[in-house]
């Protein structure tokens, strides 16, 4: 494609955005809610025109490019791409499998009819798209706040405070506490059992991994016993 290219995107983008409305906005960055121009290092020929097309009222982006590469019916499209929220700062989230839209358009359309494009096309995508990343967003978030309540009751069994270790699908609250004893087979010597609790949440309520260590005998039986107990109960009636 030849290199009038980029200036075509780069008038185009603004020129779109206004037709979007006044909510819509376009500058020389990739931060939200602007849009950005990557070019070719020249003699390459590899650059790609995009811009990003954002609304700062609703944190809804789209993206604009022409493909230099394409060939046949693709040579001079536009392509109009939904483009998924700033990623939270607070919970890890998979958002693979969410579509944000996308459209193309013949490139000869003028600025208001690509943006009547976006409308009626694009704008649905991904308007369903956002609300389903929100969802996903605030499900994560109650998911992890229901572990760290759960670590907090058991942390004040112990006596101990949570930490909390990050990892990649969420945080992760970390207990451990000893229990002192004497064993009847050391004589007088102290010892100490040892529990280390880890706490992650999960779609199906927060999940409890504990790890036991140096327990007597008479501690031991406890354990299994109160886990016979436990698995001996009814079911709850839902």
């Amino acid at each position: 494609m030849s290199s009038t290219t980029m200036p075509e995107i780069m008038t185009l983008a603004p020129a779109v955005a206004a037709e979007l409305g006044p909510d819509w906005t376009c500058a020389p960055d990739e931060k939200p809610y602007r849009f950005w121009i990557s070019t070719a290092q020249e003699g390459q020929g590899r650059g790609r025109g995009s811009a990003y097309v954002s609304s700062s009222r609703e944190g809804r982006g789209i993206r604009l490019f022409v493909d230099p590469y394409a060939s046949g019916r693709g040579i001079g499209r536009v392509h109009v791409h939904g483009r998924r929220p700033e990623a939270p700062g607070d919970v890890v989230i998979d958002d693979a499998d969410i579509s944000f839209g996308r459209i193309s358009v013949a490139g000869t359309k003028q600025p208001r009819q690509i943006a009547a494009e976006i409308r009626r096309r694009l704008l649905p995508q991904l308007d369903a798209g956002v609300v389903t990343w929100r969802e996903r967003v605030e499900a994560e978030r109650a998911k992890d706040e229901q572990a760290r309540a759960l670590a907090l009751r058991l942390a004040s069994v112990t006596g101990t405070t949570p930490t909390e270790h990050a990892r990649g699908s969420g945080p992760v609250w970390h207990l451990m506490c000893s229990v002192p004893f004497r064993s009847p087979e050391r004589g007088t010597e102290p010892e100490a059992a040892r529990a280390v609790v880890n706490v992650t949440g999960d779609a199906d309520g927060p999940h409890v991994r504990i790890e036991l260590s140096q327990l007597n005998g008479a501690q031991a039986q406890q354990v299994l016993r109160a886990l016979e107990a436990d698995a001996a109960q009814p079911e709850p009636s839902s």
